[in-house]
């Protein structure tokens, strides 16, 4: 009777740990676009604002966007266009909470390199009990999210 009393408080006490976890993604693309219709990205000069701690998130985000089209340099950009292909570039702003119980933001905004007309839009968050978690969350979800966009 002891092992199942431990063995039901042990369930609870998980259950209310991972039901505190949450994430959640979401995005817009502009009407009559999609991002299939372009073949590279580039990244051009990456921003100097926000906190240097983050950095490590703009990589990992960064190199998700690029398994997903052929990255170029900006040196590249120009032939690129003019065969006829189109190159999208992403802004990526990644915000982590401190306070507050915590929270993490990734918000992509891709461009279309040409006209500077956004194209999609893709954000995630996730909120978690520490700040390592949040980050997690929030990656899984933005991974999830640019899967939809760019198939």
């Amino acid at each position: 009777m002891k092992q199942i009393i431990h063995a039901a408080l042990a369930f609870i006490a998980f259950a209310i740990l991972t039901s505190c976890a949450s994430s959640k993604s979401s995005s817009v693309v502009s009407y009559g676009n999609t991002l299939s219709n372009y073949q590279y990205v580039t990244f051009g000069e990456i921003s100097k604002e926000g906190s240097p701690e983050l950095s490590d998130l703009l990589m990992i985000v960064s190199n998700e966007i690029a398994a997903k089209r052929t990255v170029i340099s900006d040196s590249e950009v120009q032939i690129k266009l003019r065969q006829g292909y189109k190159v999208i570039s992403p802004q990526i702003n990644v915000k982590t909470e401190r306070f507050d119980g915590g929270h993490t933001y990734i918000t992509i905004t891709f461009r279309d390199y040409m006209t500077s007309e956004t194209v999609a839009i893709v954000k995630s968050s996730g909120i978690g009990w520490s700040i390592s978690q949040d980050q997690k969350m929030a990656l899984k979800a933005i991974r999830k999210e640019l899967d939809k966009v760019f198939k």
